[in-house]
């Protein structure tokens, strides 16, 4: 597994940990000890063994390097911290090593740490989108009726609100935010099924075993174990992809706005924050890059999660064991995205002379369009074309060249059209939701 250095870009340090060896030892050895307590609340282990087990749970005891050379041999990493479990229980009281693991199998500790760690990472990274939101919303509200160069094809188009680009962020992300909170919901259960499914081996202790363990795990429990069914998996894992998606559209618009040449945004500054190795002048756009990089990311995790669906009969090879360790590299993707904007929404700064300075640098070419339609509604558009045409050909500024409509190509509301309305109603719907 690749070290903190390497994975610098890759991983905000508090999501990463949700995945690290000790929480990994930390959530899989909760579950033994819940499942502990329920098997003997149920009769089914003498009840005396529960705190000798309780107290061999400790994270602290175990060496994970040898645990993950273990699992290698075994195609899991539960046989490995089941043995080693049972060898420590078995030093305290040899009796109480028989009563470790009871009735469960292989996936439903991976799994259901596997949901445990999800629990643990996934709600500071929801209240930090949230924030996001709020924080773009703020600023799409106080540019309401700024106007800017629209681009499309990378090249000059019509003008519209600054907000109405900002609201569109903060109104994906809200978005992707809500999507991914409904599936992280639907992520939060028990799997226990046994061997393959049907707990038989816990004859008519199986039902008050099953809610005991979610009650004391805190999960739900489904209608049935989900070893094969793994399309909560798979939206969780696609929505967390959205989620990137959609910062990673805002990280793009701020690192082009970024450029020098257009210098219309910045990201909050900070000692040493941007800095070159070599170039002193450098003031790079590392909140909008770490963003990114997370994007270029994010979908091809998703889709190997979403490529392990079709798996065999009641267990599988090969697809199960693709998705924990992709599953924490895509978690981990979201909070390195999440955490680099958290930083840089709340600080964006707005140049509004440079928007301008952006919009007059066209000599009102990109007012072509509206000037069109005006002189459309008394000649027709054919004729008005060939008369902006021509205007345009001459160069300069386009409307002195035409020497009509100075008043009205000169009225920035309507210049702007319906794109302060459109900032209202895109910060109505994220508030709505």
């Amino acid at each position: 597994m690749a070290g903190r250095l390497v994975n610098a870009l890759g991983a905000a340090a508090k999501t990463a940990e949700a995945f690290s060896d000790q929480a990994t030892l930390r959530h899989m050895l909760r579950f033994e000890a819940a499942l502990t307590a329920a098997v003997a609340r149920a009769g089914l282990i003498p009840k005396e063994h529960v705190a000798v087990i309780e107290q061999a749970c400790d994270p602290d005891l175990y060496d994970p390097v040898a645990l993950a050379e273990t699992a290698r041999r075994n195609l899991t990493l539960t046989v490995a911290v089941v043995r080693a479990l049972t060898a420590e229980v078995r030093k305290r009281e040899a009796a109480a090593a028989a009563s470790v693991h009871w009735g469960a199998t292989s996936q439903d500790l991976i799994d259901t740490a596997m949901v445990l760690q999800l629990g643990e990472a996934m709600p500071p990274l929801l209240a930090d989108l949230h924030g996001i939101v709020a924080a773009l919303a703020r600023l799409a509200r106080r540019h309401r009726a700024t106007p800017m160069l629209g681009r499309t094809l990378l090249q000059p188009a019509t003008p519209l609100a600054l907000g109405q680009k900002i609201a569109g962020w903060a109104s994906d992300i809200d978005r992707a935010t809500r999507r991914l909170e409904a599936s992280f919901a639907e992520t939060q259960i028990l799997q226990f099924g046994g061997a393959s499914g049907s707990l038989s081996a816990l004859g008519g202790k199986a039902e008050p075993v099953m809610k005991g363990l979610a009650r004391r795990l805190g999960l739900a429990l489904p209608p049935a174990p989900w070893f094969a069914q793994r399309v909560r998996v798979a939206a969780f894992a696609q929505d967390a992809a959205l989620v990137v998606g959609a910062l990673g559209k805002a990280a793009r618009d701020i690192a082009l706005m970024m450029q020098f040449e257009v210098a219309e945004a910045s990201e909050p500054t900070g000692a040493g924050r941007g800095g070159s190795s070599t170039m002193p002048h450098k003031r790079n756009p590392v909140g909008a890059g770490t963003v990114l990089t997370a994007a270029s990311r994010a979908p091809q995790l998703a889709a190997t999660i979403v490529a392990a669906l079709p798996q065999e009969h009641e267990r599988a090879l090969g697809g199960w064991q693709a998705e924990w360790p992709t599953l924490a590299a895509l978690v981990e993707s979201v909070g390195s995205a999440v955490e680099a904007m958290a930083e840089v929404a709340p600080g964006l700064a707005i140049d509004v002379d440079r928007l301008a300075a952006s919009l007059a640098a066209t000599n009102g070419a990109v007012l072509a369009e509206r000037a069109t339609f005006l002189l459309a509604e008394n000649m027709g558009k054919e004729q008005a074309g060939r008369i902006v045409e021509a205007a345009l050909s001459r160069g300069g500024s386009f409307v002195a060249a035409l020497g009509r409509l100075e008043r009205e190509l000169g009225d920035e509301k309507a210049m702007l059209g319906v794109s302060p309305k459109f900032v209202d109603r895109l910060l109505a719907d994220i508030r709505r939701r």
